[in-house]
């Protein structure tokens, strides 16, 4: 089990961003916040529990 950072655009383009535990994410987070308050547009996020293997037997 792990964590993933969804984003989403206004656009309806989605990113998964996992990792493997929360203090992971929470240290990966900063800059993909500063780049996205960059953005022109607005970008959704969630935090969800992920099963990591199953993300890799979707790739």
């Amino acid at each position: 089990m792990g964590y993933a950072l969804l984003m989403r655009t206004s656009d309806g383009e989605e990113a998964v961003n996992p990792f493997r535990s929360l203090e992971d994410l929470l240290a990966a987070a900063k800059p993909i916040l500063r780049t996205a308050a960059r953005s022109p547009e607005p970008i959704w996020f969630s935090i969800q529990q992920v099963d990591l293997n199953a993300l890799d037997e979707d790739a």
